[in-house]
């Protein structure tokens, strides 16, 4: 295909093809530039696609963290109390549930945009959640978070998987990201090399 200009667009993913099932975590793994935000990014309708399609059964609800600047994705929450307030009963009793796991109760006052990016990071997966989506798509999910923080996210996700069913995927930038996964999908050069099964 050639651009407006006269000049070939350039690849970044190609030939990607796997499945995600519900109440699964698929990582995404590779070196930096290997494709893994850009398959994000178009599996959540934020990048377009040249060729090809992503499929998605039918009424699934998409949440995504981390594929805009968070800043930008958190623009509209204000505080976190202001989310629960206008929560219906389920949702809020999760987020509450969330906040107390990710040691962000005691930040319910605080403007989200105030908090340092670690625990905006956080804040933007305990909102991304909180409506119960059916499909997470995250990337970088524990940037910026220190060791206990990141394994607090990662633990949350983990348990929504195996409970409600919820079916994640992220990219793995961290041997810890990847011990939480079912499958792990291997990209290099924005190009599928390996889908392996997790023990």
């Amino acid at each position: 295909m050639t651009g407006a200009d006269g000049v070939e667009p350039e690849v970044v993913i190609e030939n990607v093809t796997f499945a995600c099932e519900a109440g699964t975590w698929t990582a995404l793994a590779g070196p930096a530039a290997s494709g893994r935000t850009c398959v994000l990014r178009c599996a959540a309708g934020l990048d377009p696609l040249t060729t090809g399609e992503v499929r998605l059964a039918e009424g699934l609800r998409l949440a995504h963290v981390g594929l805009r600047p968070l800043t930008e994705q958190l623009a509209a929450v204000g505080t976190l109390a202001s989310v629960l307030g206008r929560l219906p009963t389920e949702a809020a009793e999760q987020l509450r549930e969330a906040l107390h796991r990710l040691g962000l109760w005691e930040e319910l006052d605080t403007p989200v945009l105030d908090l340092t990016e670690g625990r905006q990071r956080a804040a933007a997966v305990a909102v991304a959640i909180a409506d119960g989506p059916d499909v997470l798509l995250a990337d970088d999910l524990t940037g910026g978070l220190p060791p206990a923080a990141a394994a607090a996210v990662l633990d949350l996700l983990r348990d929504l998987v195996d409970r409600q069913g919820l079916c994640v995927l992220a990219s793995a930038a961290d041997l810890a990201s990847l011990e939480r996964a079912d499958v792990v999908v291997l990209l290099a050069e924005g190009r599928v090399v390996e889908t392996r099964v997790m023990p």
